[in-house]
């Protein structure tokens, strides 16, 4: 899956924060020096989009709270899926602890993924969307957000029967403090990334 990727400049980005600690990118050790720095890795610009219930959503909505962001569509047959159990198992572990958090998911097919369509399919997966956006719009922001907000790389076009649906995109979770500052990437397929993210963020609930 290498195709789906961060874009060169997070990588470096993280590369660079994580070199003090003496951890490699690929196999980072979360531990207490780790989750105090939490350096900041690039804050992400206005964006407005509309959210799986037809309402408008922008980064607005976000100001004042720590939230975890990821890109996705619902047609997508490789890790999409993957992806959005662990935010799930995010959510839910979140509530259970009492760590104010939201989650915010992009979709990269947004010609298919109509409001309509994400609202459909949260119903299906019987996801809980109180914290939880789905969000969709014009094409051209989408990409400009997960390229130039994230830097996490978005490409192709959707074509039946292609691998991947015809769409390569990055795969990691994103947290975000409460001025949309980038404070992590977490690889979604690495367990032990899941969860030092929920520790990461409770850490940063905390400080708010």
């Amino acid at each position: 899956m290498s195709s789906f990727r961060l874009h060169r400049a997070a990588r470096v980005a993280i590369a660079l924060a994580a070199a003090p600690l003496g951890a490699s990118l690929g196999c980072q050790r979360h531990d207490a020096s780790a989750a105090e720095a939490l350096p900041p890795l690039g804050t992400v610009g206005p964006f407005w989009l509309t959210d799986q219930e037809g309402r408008t959503f922008t980064e607005a909505n976000l100001d004042g709270k720590v939230w975890v962001a990821a890109f996705m569509f619902t047609r997508c047959p490789t890790v999409c899926p993957e992806m959005v159990r662990r935010m799930r198992g995010i959510q839910e572990q979140a509530k259970q602890r009492g760590v104010p958090l939201e989650l915010v998911s992009f979709s990269v097919d947004p010609e298919n993924d109509t409001p309509e369509v994400l609202r459909a399919y949260t119903a299906a997966q019987g996801l809980d969307t109180s914290n939880w956006r789905f969000l969709t719009g014009d094409s051209a922001v989408i990409r400009s957000t997960a390229e130039r907000g994230f830097k996490i790389g978005v490409d192709g076009t959707p074509r039946a029967g292609a691998e991947h649906f015809g769409i390569t995109h990055g795969t990691h979770l994103v947290l975000l403090d409460t001025h949309r500052m980038i404070r992590g990437y977490y690889q979604s397929g690495d367990g032990e990334r899941v969860a030092a993210l929920l520790e990461d963020a409770a850490r940063l609930a905390g400080e708010r």
